[in-house]
C-alpha cells in the first residue's frame, strides 16, 4: 500500500494554529473552572494563633470567566478552521499514479495494445509495460484505505494500491461470452480486506476499505490516472 503524507508549508502553518488552539482551549477551561485559596486563622487554648492557606474546591466562575469563555470560543474556532482547511487541501491535492495509452487493431477491433506506466507519489516511473488486452475498454483497479477526517491535520492521504488491469466489451453479449485478459498488479488484492478493516487493532485509524476502478475506451489517447481521497479517476494527458 502507498500512503502519501503531504507535508508542506500549509500543513506546518495549520499544525501551529492547531497547537495554539489547543493551548487556548486548555487555558480557557482552567480559567473557567479554577480553585480559590483562602487564608484561615486558628487559635488554640493558650491563645496562640496559627494561619493556614485552605484550598477551596473547584467551581465554575461565570462572572470572572468572561475572558475564558472568549478564549474558549476562539480556541474552538481555530481548531475548526484547521480541520476545515486541511480537509480541503487533502481533497484537492490529488496524486498522479499511472499513465495509460491503448490502441485497437484495425483488423481486430475487440483487442487492444496497451501501455501502462505506473508512477510513485513523486511522479517518477516505477514500471513501464505493454499488454495485449481483450475488449473495447480498459479498466484499472485499486484498493483503498480511507482514514478518519481528524487524521487530515497530519497531511495523511488515503492509502492506495493498484491491483488489476483488464478489458471489457461495449456489447454485453460479447462481455459474457468472449475471452478476457486479467493482469495482476503489485501482487493483486490478496488478503487486503481481512488484514485491514477486519483487524481490531487498525479499526480506530481506518474509516473504510473498498475497491475502486476507472475505465476508458481504447481510443489511441493517453490518459493520466489520479488517486483522490475517494478513488481513481482519469484525465486526458496534456503532453
Amino acid at each position: 500500500m502507498n500512503t502519501p503524507v503531504q507535508i508542506g508549508l500549509p500543513q506546518v502553518v495549520l499544525f501551529l494554529i492547531a497547537v495554539l488552539g489547543i493551548g487556548l482551549l486548555i487555558s480557557s477551561l482552567m480559567g473557567l473552572f479554577s480553585s480559590r485559596r483562602e487564608l484561615e486563622v486558628f487559635e488554640d487554648e493558650d491563645g496562640r494563633r496559627y494561619r493556614r492557606w485552605r484550598k477551596r474546591r473547584r467551581e465554575l466562575r461565570w462572572k470572572r470567566g468572561t475572558s475564558g469563555i472568549i478564549m474558549l470560543i476562539l480556541a474552538v474556532s481555530l481548531l475548526w478552521l484547521t480541520f476545515a482547511v486541511q480537509s480541503y487541501l487533502g481533497l484537492t491535492n490529488d496524486i498522479k499514479v499511472a499513465r495509460v495509452h491503448a490502441n485497437t487493431f484495425t483488423n481486430d477491433p475487440h483487442n487492444m495494445d496497451l501501455q501502462l506506466t505506473m508512477l510513485d507519489k513523486n511522479g517518477n516511473p516505477t514500471s513501464d509495460e505493454r499488454y495485449s488486452i481483450n475488449g473495447d475498454l480498459w479498466r484499472l483497479e485499486c484498493v483503498m484505505i480511507k482514514f478518519p477526517t481528524w487524521m487530515n491535520i497530519l497531511g495523511i492521504h488515503s492509502s492506495y494500491k493498484l491491483t488489476r488491469l483488464e478489458g471489457s466489451y461495449n456489447d454485453s453479449k460479447l462481455e459474457s461470452s468472449s475471452p478476457h485478459v486479467v493482469v495482476e498488479l503489485n501482487g493483486g488484492v490478496g488478503d487486503f480486506f481481512n488484514q485491514t478493516y477486519g483487524n481490531s487493532l487498525t479499526k480506530p485509524f481506518v474509516d473504510a476499505t473498498y475497491g475502486n476502478g476507472v475505465f476508458e475506451p481504447a481510443d489511441g489517447k493517453t490518459y493520466d490516472i489520479y488517486v483522490s481521497q475517494t478513488g481513481l479517476y482519469a484525465k486526458q494527458a496534456s503532453n
